[in-house]
């Protein structure tokens, strides 16, 4: 064990992994898709950490053959009690879900694909060779659902989810051309493909519904309000009201706020998805901050310290730290 210092409804959820399958018909920069092919001699990796990568419990990578599951992969790598006729994970390593107290403790078991919540169970989830598959074990009691995370970057703009990987566009306000640029090349180095960018302006909404969306600017920019407005459904720990940005712990209690020159990285599934959020397919991160000092600070540690921030949330960028979300 590996310890960090500080820097799904659940019945909904639990009947998405249950039942649920996610499809993914992507439509041009906006609609086509790119299918990985299964290999036979494929690997994946297998994480699984303690209230968003706070305490990291395993890593290790693993071989796969074809139709690997993820609950396969996770049996090769721990201990593994399961319920609901083998659909739900109760227990890793004698780490067991939990349910207790006067303050009601929520605590289970919920797994992200490259970074992105599962919408089946991990009987049913087929890996693909590159998969990050995380399990993560936290309280639920405030926010259910979380859509998406930022830690296992450079997914899931790299592999996806279900064999398909979007094309991602770096949606910049007026201003921030040259570091959507850095951004970009960024991404490519680490193997990404199909990365666009071009201005928040020129969106255009089968993009928005059906890309992969980096979002990059202040905080007064439309997309991020429009974001922030619905911060709930989405899955954030942070939110931004009178020119402050507010952080929530695990479970919902205000942990902190923040002032000038700060910025932060979160993501979640689109919310412009005419499917709706939750289908697994086009996420969208939000690379944001209170002035622009702030967005340079978001920017840097998304190109320069992505190993800062692994397996967590979502982060903010204060005082020249990069503080874990939720805290």
């Amino acid at each position: 064990m590996r310890n960090r210092k500080p820097t799904s409804l659940i019945g909904i959820v639990l009947l998405l992994a249950l039942l649920c399958s996610c499809s993914a018909n992507p439509s041009s920069p906006a609609s086509n898709g790119n299918l990985l092919p299964t290999d036979h001699s494929s690997s994946v990796k297998v994480v699984v950490t303690s209230d968003f990568g706070e305490v990291i419990l395993l890593e290790k990578t693993v071989e796969i053959g074809e139709n690997t599951t993820a609950l396969d992969a996770l049996r090769q790598v721990g201990e593994v009690e399961t319920k609901y006729g083998g659909g739900f994970v109760r227990a890793i390593n004698g780490i067991s879900s939990k349910y207790e107290g006067v303050n009601r403790t929520r605590k289970d078991w919920l797994f992200y694909i490259n970074g992105i919540s599962a919408n089946i169970g991990a009987g049913d989830y087929i890996l693909r060779d590159g998969d990050t598959e995380h399990w993560e074990f936290r309280d639920w009691s405030f926010r259910q659902f979380v859509p998406a995370i930022i830690g296992d970057f450079p997914e899931p703009f790299l592999h996806g989810y279900g064999g398909v990987v979007y094309p991602t566009i770096i949606a910049y306000q007026d201003g921030w051309e040259e570091d959507a640029k850095r951004i970009a090349d960024r991404l490519s180095q680490l193997g990404v493909e199909s990365i666009y960018t071009k201005s928040i302006n020129t969106l255009l909404v089968d993009e928005k519904e059906s890309c992969n969306l980096i979002l990059l600017g202040t905080i007064d920019c439309q997309p991020m309000g429009e974001l922030n407005r619905i911060w709930d459904r989405l899955g954030f720990y942070v939110h931004f009201q009178d020119d402050s940005l507010k952080v929530f712990t695990l479970e919902g209690e205000l942990a902190a706020e923040y002032a000038a020159e700060a910025g932060f990285i979160q993501a979640t599934q689109s919310p412009w998805n005419p499917k709706g959020i939750g289908v697994c397919e086009n996420v969208v991160w939000v690379v944001s901050g209170l002035d622009e000092t702030g967005v340079k600070n978001a920017v840097d540690t998304l190109v320069n310290r992505h190993n800062d921030f692994e397996y967590a949330c979502a982060v903010v960028i204060a005082g020249g730290e990069i503080i874990r979300v939720p805290q």
